[in-house]
């Protein structure tokens, strides 16, 4: 009997006959003799495709190509100058009957080719990296968890494979303002505070900073923190509260060499807060309070031994010249004088002559 198949101008036929390939069939209207036949049908639309030896060796040679990308090959397939099909390492077959499909190979080991945007489409992300470092950052690229290379600011794409599975890290050079707020800790005359303290760093040397430390931060931190602990521990309340610049100093000194050691460059290191408990503040006023009293207590001394021995002086000079004493006295008769309308003087006889002149009582005698 006659089995009429129809094969569009996409499509390609193989015939099969109890199971078994026996002719493949192109575009158009076919006639086939015969009983117990079934068809694969193939469309060509889909460039890549798969079948059996058996079947393949139906197909005519010029409607596909066989292609063997090696591992650190990978190929695209073009249609009409577009990018279709991204082909990884491996075995491929894809139809060539349009004249306008085109494959192109790329060496993972060279540079990744500029990348169109059909391109980053078809290319899955995990075949190559993009990386952009800034102009603050600098780029550190690894192969096999291997450093390879530092790269300066700018766009970087790399391929990545199992031979050579590449990254790059971008690190941050700019200046980090660190707080390390909390501390709690214990001076030498055992008073409990509290300690608020300020670091600035920033990484000078990428490789290095990622190689030696987990976390710069971290790292930082734990270098302030535990110089912070071994000062404080040494000295007492008052010296630790009178010499804040001196601790400062000592922190600088403790943490800026131990951060070269992982490629960081401490910039300052400060004393934000020194806080104590509240019966330790209400202690500390009182006891300034009567550090204040008693200052104002000496200072009032000085002040009235100095006035007692101006009087003491005064008192000697008058009595070795006794008009200054009458002068003393008059003086202070004209400033009651100035307050008062009338001023009335009431002596003996025996102490007139005291306060006039004798020529003026001899005359009031006459």
């Amino acid at each position: 009997m006659f089995k009429v198949i129809q094969v569009k101008l996409n499509e390609r036929v193989v015939l099969l006959r109890d199971s078994l390939p026996f002719r493949a069939l192109g575009p158009g209207r076919h006639w086939v003799w015969g009983t117990r036949l079934t068809e694969q049908r193939f469309n060509v639309t889909d460039l890549v495709f798969r079948a059996l030896p058996q079947v393949r060796a139906q197909l005519d040679d010029s409607w596909f190509r066989e292609v063997t990308v090696t591992s650190l090959k990978r190929g695209v397939l073009f249609r009409d100058g577009v990018p279709a099909v991204f082909l990884r390492p491996g075995v491929h077959r894809f139809w060539t009957i349009d004249p306008s499909v085109s494959l192109t190979l790329f060496d993972v080991t060279q540079a990744v080719p500029a990348l169109t945007a059909e391109l980053e489409q078809i290319i899955p992300k995990g075949e190559y990296i993009d990386v952009t470092v800034q102009a603050h950052e600098v780029g550190l690229r690894y192969e096999q968890g291997r450093l390879t290379g530092v790269l300066e600011p700018g766009r970087y794409k790399l391929w990545t494979h199992p031979e050579a599975q590449a990254r790059i890290a971008a690190v941050d050079l700019r200046r980090t303002e660190l707080a390390i707020s909390g501390q709690e800790l214990m001076t030498r005359d055992k008073v409990s505070l509290r300690l608020s303290l300020s670091v600035a760093y920033a990484i000078e040397e990428a490789a290095l900073a990622t190689q030696k430390v987990d976390n710069v931060r971290d790292a930082v931190y734990s270098a302030v923190q535990l110089a912070a602990r071994g000062y404080v521990a040494g000295v007492t309340l008052d010296e630790l509260l009178e010499g804040r610049d001196a601790f400062a100093r000592f922190l600088a000194d403790e943490v800026a060499p131990k951060a070269k050691v992982f490629g960081v460059r401490v910039d300052d290191v400060g004393v934000k807060d020194v806080v104590l408990p509240g019966e330790m503040k209400t202690l500390l006023n009182r006891v300034i309070e009567a550090e204040k009293a008693a200052a104002a207590n000496v200072i009032s001394r000085r002040e009235e031994t100095a006035a007692t021995r101006s009087l003491v002086n005064t008192a000697r000079l008058m009595a070795d010249q006794p008009i200054l004493l009458r002068l003393k006295e008059l003086e202070a008769m004209k400033d009651i004088a100035a307050q008062i309308s009338e001023v009335r003087i009431v002596v003996g006889a025996d102490h007139l002559q005291s306060l006039l002149p004798s020529q003026l009582l001899g005359r009031a005698e006459k």
